[in-house]
């Protein structure tokens, strides 16, 4: 190629290059001209400031027809002392016998064993490696309230004498099987085998004969040992006995057994019971803890225990609705939440602690009998409609934290600044409420602070 032809092809290629250079370039204004001023909007991320908590407890915590009976008792060198006892009613399941002619005991029945079956779940509080014993009772009173609480009297429902009684240590795995023995069992058993009066013809003539038992840690057990969780779909006692061909019982004619279920969730088994659970703080940071929130102290941590322990409540200031309305400056005239985190920091975030904390924390306008929830947290659509709510709220180990978007909540305060709810409760997410689960949180006094991450879309 001569000269001249280079110098036209080099000009070629620094045309197209050039041309090329012009294409990647982006013109920002494009459009701009088209969006009326009133649609105009801001995205932004701040940071809020200004919650107050303060430590509270209920006297509401339903406790009746829960799956599991809980029994025993637990001190903890922070949240103290957790004490349980239960009362609960039992029926005839069904009965096994070589005659199927109707008759549950035949003639002249005779006792020969009575025995308790239960199966301890695998959660439990405290140290299992202290034995406990636990006296049974008789109830002499119905079980027959529609709702009971976890302050229940037992005491107002027990029989003045145990019936027999039973040691647990350790976490059994396998079935336990607890023979009762006694004067009083047999005693007890005749009682079961006596059918006058038509006790087992229905379930209301059964329990106007047989009311319940009631489960009692005795005082002589450390108090310092273990809460258990029982099932009580599992839970049965077995009435062994022989009957006779003839009122002089000298030919055996069979071998009965009889099974009566403590289970209360179904339409068949639906006995009534009820756990009495007992939160002792002397001698820790919450001994004296009240009811009287606008006189108590704002708290330096919060506290959340499940089993109807202690909650925190949380407050949101004039200093945090000030700084939130702030937000709105000119020309914006109004405020669409997108997301707002209020981020709970855990007090001593480890390994341990993180296995006892609540895998989850609900953020509930009131924290008793029904537990509603704050609109960002329902959980009853989320657990209908399988669902996962933008609320999280779920424990973050790697961050030691747990982040609950409250943009719902937080909305109507913006929409609403003079009406709407400016507290809450902070609790286990619902389905932890009845487990074994404690954490300790920073809160707006706390290094670094309780606060909402608030990302937000400014409109004019």
């Amino acid at each position: 190629m001569n000269r001249r032809g280079r110098l036209r092809a080099g000009a070629a290629a620094l045309l197209f290059l050039s041309a090329l250079a012009s294409c990647t370039e982006v013109d920002n204004r494009l459009g701009e001209s088209l969006i009326p001023d009133d649609q105009q909007m801001k995205i932004k991320v701040d940071t809020v400031y200004g919650i107050d908590t303060y430590l509270a407890k209920t006297d509401s915590f339903p406790s009746e027809r829960l799956s599991y009976m809980y029994l025993g008792s637990a001190v903890d060198p922070v949240f103290g002392r957790t004490a349980a006892s239960a009362s609960s009613q039992y029926v005839l399941s069904y009965y096994s016998s070589s005659y199927d002619d109707g008759d549950i005991f035949g003639t002249a029945p005779v006792f020969d064993s009575l025995v308790l079956l239960f199966t301890l779940d695998s959660s439990y509080l405290g140290d299992t490696t202290k034995t406990q014993k636990f006296n049974v009772y008789e109830l002499v009173n119905d079980l027959d309230d529609s709702v009971y609480y976890s302050n229940f009297d037992q005491s107002t429902v027990l029989g003045d004498q145990p019936l027999f009684d039973f040691e647990l240590t350790g976490v059994p795995t396998s079935q336990r099987r607890v023979r009762l023995e006694g004067p009083a069992v047999a005693e007890f058993a005749r009682k079961l085998m006596d059918t006058t009066g038509g006790a087992y013809t229905s379930d209301s003539l059964f329990y106007d004969r047989f009311k319940g038992f009631g489960f009692v840690p005795d005082p002589s057990s450390p108090e310092d040992a273990c809460v258990y969780r029982i099932g009580y779909s599992s839970m049965e006692m077995m009435l062994y006995l022989h009957n006779y061909i003839d009122e002089s019982a000298t030919t055996r004619r069979d071998t009965v057994s009889v099974y009566y279920s403590f289970a209360n969730g179904s339409t068949i088994y639906n006995n009534n019971s009820v756990s009495t659970i007992r939160h002792d703080y002397t001698e820790t940071s919450m001994e004296h803890i009240n009811d009287t929130l606008s006189g108590s102290p704002v708290a330096q941590l919060g506290y959340v225990q499940s089993l109807g322990g202690v909650s925190t409540y949380v407050r949101f200031t004039d200093r945090f609705v000030d700084e939130l309305l702030a937000k709105v400056e000119e020309p914006y005239n109004s405020m669409v939440i997108n997301r707002a985190d209020l981020v709970w920091e855990i007090d001593d975030p480890t390994a341990g602690i993180f296995d006892r904390a609540p895998q989850r924390l609900g953020s509930y306008a009131g924290y008793s009998v029904s537990f509603p929830g704050i609109p960002d947290y329902n959980y009853l659509y989320e657990s209908s409609a399988s669902i996962t709510l933008q609320y999280g709220g779920n424990l973050n180990r790697t961050h030691g934290n747990y982040a609950t978007d409250i943009s719902s909540f937080l909305q109507k305060l913006v929409n609403s600044p003079s009406e709407a709810p400016r507290t809450m409760m902070l609790g286990p997410a619902y389905d932890e409420l009845y487990d074994f689960k404690q954490v300790v949180l920073k809160t707006g006094v706390s290094d670094p602070p309780l606060r909402v991450i608030l990302t937000y879309t400014l409109i004019k």
